[in-house]
């Protein structure tokens, strides 16, 4: 049976992803050829920290072959409005391979990309140019292909000259972007849609595609919560996945490896919106106050968690950690909690970088 056109297109589009910590995270995705970038995501995902001291997630499509190519929405199942900026890199070089033949073909990407990100998102262009002889920018007199596909899409266009060396000019200028984006007023379109829940069928065609439920027990993730139990002082502190109807438990510390079912599951409270979950008093909580697990002589009362994605941004689980007493939220240093999480997901997913300056690791340590 020849695979349908979301499996096609999800196996042509290969995600690279890079964290750093800090609180009120953001998103970007960096779209382009490995091989042209040289690096740039790892430069902006520094140069936006430390402008910003925000935490912040970078996903990188390292291919833009199948767009140049015109497959048709090869972008619509990644969702771009949840990210707040998505930064498409055109190499318009004379020898590139991926050089823009036509300014039509970019104009057809360039609105598949606004029409994906349904405004959600920033689109920022970032050309690396074809140089004149005397050192002068192929977008100089004569305007480049990206210059003219650009002009009337009102899209940010940032120019880099191929023979600069490593592109650090490209890297600056894309972080000024993403900056202005953030200090924009008003609310943010991005964060809105990530806090709504995801597609359940989507969501669970992913956690099917990792395998991992029923999955032999990680001791890597095993020693992860036992890190979260001791480092928050809680009784106990868990991965679970959301599966359908019940919630089935990765790595534990502190409690017993047996599913509970969805309908009980705190956790699946935290997978319907990507920030974090805090629970201080379950007894009084209208969202789990009912759940069996709430109440009785080994009742949970406090509970934190933040999700756990898959590698195309779908919630599938959760790292939590809860106890028997209630808590206050602000006792719960959230930024460790999400390092924990990141390093969790970069186990399990195997595309996920660590955190880069994870407060999780320094605590540890």
């Amino acid at each position: 049976m020849a695979p349908s056109a979301s499996e096609a297109q999800r196996s042509r589009l290969h995600v690279r992803r890079l964290h750093h910590s800090g609180p009120a995270p953001f998103r970007v995705l960096v779209v382009g050829d490995q091989s042209a970038m040289q690096g740039l995501a790892d430069r902006v995902l520094d140069r936006v920290w430390l402008s910003t001291r925000r935490g912040v997630d970078i996903d990188v499509l390292g291919d833009l072959k199948p767009a140049l190519h015109a497959v048709d929405r090869a972008f619509e199942q990644w969702r771009l409005g949840r990210y707040e900026a998505v930064v498409l890199v055109v190499d318009d070089r004379l020898e590139s391979p991926l050089r823009v033949r036509t300014v039509h073909r970019l104009k057809e990407v360039l609105r598949q990309v606004l029409a994906d990100t349904a405004g959600d998102s920033r689109v920022i262009v970032a050309e690396i140019a074809t140089p004149h002889r005397d050192g002068g920018r192929h977008a100089g007199p004569v305007p480049s292909r990206v210059e003219r596909a650009v002009r009337t899409l009102d899209v940010p266009r940032v120019t880099f000259c191929g023979d600069e060396g490593p592109a650090h000019p490209l890297a600056e200028a894309v972080t000024d972007e993403i900056r202005a984006t953030l200090h924009a007023a008003g609310p943010d379109p991005a964060a809105r849609r990530r806090a709504q829940p995801d597609d359940e069928a989507e969501r669970q065609r992913a956690l099917d595609e990792l395998g991992i439920v029923g999955a032999a027990p990680d001791p890597r993730l095993d020693d992860l919560v036992e890190l979260a139990r001791t480092a928050f002082g809680t009784e106990s502190a868990e991965i679970n996945f959301i599966d359908r109807d019940q919630q089935w438990k990765m790595a534990v510390a502190g409690s017993e490896r047996r599913p509970n079912p969805r309908a009980h599951s705190f956790c699946t409270h935290t997978i319907e919106r990507a920030e974090p979950t805090v629970i201080a008093d379950a007894a009084t909580d209208p969202r789990v106050r009912d759940s069996p697990l709430a109440q009785g002589p080994d009742a949970i009362r406090f509970y934190a968690a933040h999700p756990i994605e898959s590698e195309d941004g779908y919630r599938i689980g959760s790292f939590c950690i809860y106890d028997s007493e209630p808590r206050e939220p602000d006792e719960v240093n959230l930024e460790v909690l999400r390092d924990l999480a990141l390093l969790a997901q970069a186990q399990i997913t195997g595309v996920d970088a660590p955190p880069v300056g994870a407060a999780a690791v320094g605590r540890a340590s």
